[in-house]
């Protein structure tokens, strides 16, 4: 047979123990993008790992601080803060939530995330939404502040952003539904 040559599988002379195969998974996990602990031991039980020896991994990479929540909290609002997409804090809390952050490290994570800050978020975000327009209608901008709405964009940032948005031609504001 012609071709590629396939490589025999020679047996170890060790068996490879649970807690290496463990660590040999996470680390490979790892090198991807950095995890949540919660995630992490998810992925590690997904790949058929007991329970107590995922844990133990997972606490020993906690240990050496391959694994550290508060740390990917940071990194996770300071990459929303950065990105050129804008996010409102709803969005980031729930991001967090999804890795398993604890909220406790979410909220610390989010101090930065101030009112000023969702401001300027909603501000981009309009922005944006309404870039394709050279003289938007009051339609457009009504659509445009649903879209901010709906992304999770505090009312009080939205209507603030709007009236640094607005151009005096337009009047006042349109009017919109204020349930949140």
């Amino acid at each position: 047979m012609r071709g590629r040559r396939r490589r025999r599988r020679t047996p170890h002379k060790t068996a490879v123990s649970g807690i290496e195969q463990a660590k040999a998974a996470a680390l490979r996990l790892l090198r991807y993008r950095a995890r949540s602990e919660r995630e992490l031991l998810a992925r590690l039980q997904e790949k058929g790992l007991e329970d107590a020896v995922a844990q133990q991994v997972v606490e020993r990479l906690k240990e050496v601080g391959l694994v550290d929540d508060r740390q990917m909290a940071e990194w996770v609002v300071q990459s929303a803060l950065t990105d050129t997409h804008p996010h409102s804090r709803f969005e980031v809390r729930y991001k967090l939530r999804r890795l398993g952050i604890p909220d406790e490290l979410a909220e610390e994570a989010l101090a930065v995330w101030t009112d000023e800050v969702e401001q300027e978020m909603a501000e981009r975000y309009l922005r944006r939404r309404l870039a394709t327009t050279s003289q938007p209608s009051p339609e457009d901008i009504l659509r445009a502040f649903r879209a901010a709405k709906q992304r999770g964009f505090a009312l009080v940032a939205l209507r603030t952003a709007l009236r640094s948005l607005m151009d005096p031609s337009f009047g006042d504001l349109p009017p919109v539904d204020e349930e949140e």
